[in-house]
């Protein structure tokens, strides 16, 4: 799995499954039902640490479902993208057409279905915010469609559960000038790109923030920015990263998550909460 997840880390899994449409997710279903044989659904996992044993599961990657479609409304725009699209390049196609409400999330990786499930967010803006429908596919292989006011958001949480499916979404935007979106969308990035070690291989937050200040600030003052286990460290440039140096194993990034946990807690009397997913780890 270390092809596959942002952190470059992970064991073996028995099947990795590619579906193209919504016909393929079903059968993919129930040919690992078939099997007794539990899944997980990826789409370009950069949230995701794998043990480095590895897991006997399934895993079903969204990626290859790649439609976006463009409908015009009273005074908006309603756009359809496939789950498996990355978040980035839907972005940039509604900034070319003058579409606004999703530009300050400009630089998150990952999928448009992956960002929902957690409701990824940046610079005060959430991807739910413009939500308006997305398309499940159940565990027993039933697809539907569930509106907004059905699910429920909260900070990088959503009530998407584990073995649900984002296949698509629907958001609606509101028009704007071209030109200030990207703009705006452009200072985003460039502020991500100069706070953030976008030079090594990483999971992005590795702790959602708590009480309303930065988890990076308490990790900082656990005298923890530069720890190192293994090939993994906590990140120089942003605490809140952890980056592979370039022989990382999955237990050397767990294993900083444990003491970045402990030593904030020791410090600050504050536990953090993991914001990205450990697949593998005690029972997870």
């Amino acid at each position: 799995m270390k092809r596959y997840t942002s952190m470059r880390v992970g064991g073996r899994v028995p099947y990795l499954i590619y579906p193209e449409d919504e016909g393929d997710v079903t059968a993919s279903l129930a040919w690992l039902r078939d099997r007794d044989c539990p899944f997980r659904i990826l789409g370009n996992g950069t949230n995701i640490i794998v043990a480095d044993e590895g897991m006997e599961i399934g895993v079903i990657r969204l990626t290859h479902i790649r439609h976006l479609r463009f409908r015009r409304v009273a005074g908006s725009t309603l756009v359809e993208a496939a789950g498996g699209l990355p978040l980035g390049s839907v972005i940039r196609a509604c900034c070319g057409r003058g579409l606004s409400g999703l530009e300050k999330l400009y630089g998150i990786p990952g999928t448009v279905g992956g960002a929902i499930k957690m409701n990824a967010g940046s610079f005060a803006a959430s991807i739910s915010d413009c939500l308006k429908s997305v398309r499940l596919a159940e565990r027993n292989g039933t697809v539907r469609t569930v509106e907004k006011k059905d699910l429920e958001f909260g900070y990088r949480s959503s009530s998407i559960e584990k073995g649900q499916s984002v296949l698509a979404a629907v958001f609606e935007l509101m028009d704007g000038d071209p030109a200030k979106i990207r703009a705006e969308a452009e200072r985003v990035f460039s502020q991500r790109m100069e706070k953030h070690p976008m030079e090594l291989p990483s999971a992005g937050s590795i702790f959602k923030n708590k009480n309303g200040n930065p988890s990076w600030r308490y990790i900082d003052q656990a005298g923890l920015r530069g720890f190192r286990i293994g090939g993994a460290c906590i990140s120089e440039k942003h605490p809140n990263f952890i980056v592979n140096t370039g022989n990382a194993k999955a237990s050397d990034v767990v294993g900083l998550i444990d003491a970045a946990k402990k030593g904030v807690k020791e410090a600050c009397g504050i536990i953090l909460e993991e914001e990205v997913e450990l697949w593998g780890f005690q029972g997870a």
